[in-house]
């Protein structure tokens, strides 16, 4: 039956496991009189149960103390659901679509205005001929007309005005693939948060199972007059304080669960679990380059910085705009139609003005020179926070470098850690049962297992997300990179 169910599992894929309850339940029952003991097994000599099974125990007891059904998901998965559904995303996709509209709308400023107008009136009553005689008169007069307005290139400002919403669109469309960039980013951060507590739960759960173990284990010294009562009161100590520990990180998944699901843009109540069971550390940015090439290629590639070039060009259309403001307004215009009464018909009327009008600059140059100083300094600002932005994506690429370093270095200590807290614990179970050590030396080697479990997890997750910070910092993060040999491993 066993594997049976193994080989379901590793058919199935990640979206298919929201459903897997029915196989979980079943199997369950199989290890009914059954469950994870390892304190129990390592006393009798016995073999542990292997991770898939003990992986679904784990989850069924999980979901069902939180009172929800988890929906299976994986890295590559989230990624996909969150390019598509993000609101953010979507928000700057519109403003994208805005300034490109903007953009049009600059661009065909220069095509003529047409229009027709028609005019008809009922004119009746005595009036003045001359001002002195008076007559009484009906008339109606008519007028068609069909006109033609054209303000050339609006003294120039056309080009600049073109110019800059040009470039604010491509501000706009930088915005928006770096907004795609950071929403990898955070859906990355989140779900390795979130496949750090479920592993920190299973521990944590294990480490609830052993305690019970211990309880039982020195209830039967007890019993047997070979134990003391101080043993059993402080193996209930600790079985207390495991599920305390147990349930502070089964809220604290709830709530990843929910800032994952915000993220992704999916209802922040799906409960969504991470498919694999194993943390793997993953190299995405070759540890050999410098800090130096890694800055190099920052600058070639960040959005940000693209976006904000796009808006210093951009202000300094708007600023050059004002240079405008004493060149000629050459306005021409073309009107033909009919003109006439009812009574004496229409006759044919048509006419071509051009207007020419020459001002210096706006208020005696005054207005223009004060809004030339203020569009100038506006370029000048963009130009500073563009230095400050590169500083900051420095600073951002030393720490995210140093992370990935440092957290390597922990790994390995952390795995000497583990196995080395393996052997404590055995030995001191060992020792214990010989009479050569006490419950307080078990007990002792019990935390340490628990937390050099924990290490380990956290330090592998921290350099995932410090390796996937570094992609994003130098600007080359992308669901490719960022999946390279990913593999939700679920065996």
């Amino acid at each position: 039956m066993r594997v049976i169910i193994i080989i379901i599992l590793l058919l199935f894929p990640a979206y298919a496991l929201a459903n897997v309850s029915e196989y979980i339940d079943s199997y369950a029952k199989y290890f009914e009189h059954e469950s994870y003991k390892s304190f129990s097994q390592i006393v009798k000599g016995q073999a542990s149960i292997s991770d898939i099974e003990k992986q679904l125990i784990i989850d069924k007891e999980i979901a069902d103390e939180l009172n929800t059904n988890f929906i299976y998901s994986d890295l590559s998965e989230c990624i996909k659901i969150a390019l598509d559904k993000n609101y953010d995303i979507k928000i700057n996709k519109e403003l994208k679509n805005e300034a490109l509209w903007l953009y049009r709308n600059t661009q065909v400023q220069i095509i003529p205005d047409i229009y027709y107008n028609f005019d008809i009136k009922n004119l009746g009553g005595r009036y003045l001929v001359g001002g002195i005689l008076s007559t009484t008169a009906h008339e109606v007069p008519i007028q068609s007309i069909a006109g033609l307005e054209w303000s050339t290139i609006n003294q120039g400002q056309y080009f600049f005005y073109m110019a800059q919403a040009k470039n604010l669109f491509k501000s706009a469309d930088y915005n928006y693939e770096f907004e795609k960039e950071k929403i990898i980013l955070n859906t990355v951060l989140s779900y390795y948060d979130l496949l750090s507590m479920k592993r920190q739960i299973e521990v944590q759960k294990i480490n609830l199972y052993d305690r019970v173990e211990q309880l039982k284990y020195t209830k039967a010294r007890y019993d047997a007059g070979i134990g003391t009562l101080y043993d059993v009161k402080r193996a209930q100590a600790e079985v207390a304080g495991a599920q305390q520990e147990y349930t502070t990180v089964l809220n604290s998944l709830r709530l990843l669960q929910a800032n994952l699901a915000n993220v992704i843009g999916v209802d922040v109540l799906d409960a969504i679990y991470p498919f694999e069971i194993f943390v793997d550390v993953r190299e995405l940015i070759n540890p050999n380059i410098s800090i130096e090439k890694l800055y190099e290629i920052a600058l070639e590639s960040r959005l940000d910085i693209k976006s904000f070039e796009a808006e210093i060009l951009a202000a300094k259309a708007q600023r050059n705009s004002n240079y405008t403001d004493i060149i000629p307004a050459v306005v021409v215009s073309y009107q033909n139609g009919f003109v006439g009464t009812k009574r004496a018909g229409l006759g044919h009327q048509n006419s071509l003005t051009l207007d020419i009008r020459a001002t210096l600059g706006k208020n005696l140059l005054t207005g223009t020179i004060t809004q030339l100083k203020a569009d100038n300094a506006l370029v000048k600002q963009k130009k500073l926070q563009l230095i400050n932005l590169k500083r900051q994506i420095k600073e951002d690429i030393i720490n995210s470098y140093y992370d990935s370093e440092n957290a390597l270095k922990k790994i390995e200590a952390a795995k000497v850690e583990v196995e080395s807290a393996d052997i404590s614990l055995d030995l001191s179970i060992a020792n214990m049962k010989a009479g050569e050590a006490t419950f307080i030396d078990v007990i002792a080697s019990q935390n340490l297992k628990v937390q050099a479990n924990i290490n380990l997890i956290k330090n592998m997750i921290e350099y995932n997300k410090a390796q996937t910070q570094l992609l994003f910092n130098i600007g080359i993060l992308s669901p490719k990179n960022v999946l390279k040999d990913y593999k939700s491993r679920f065996y």
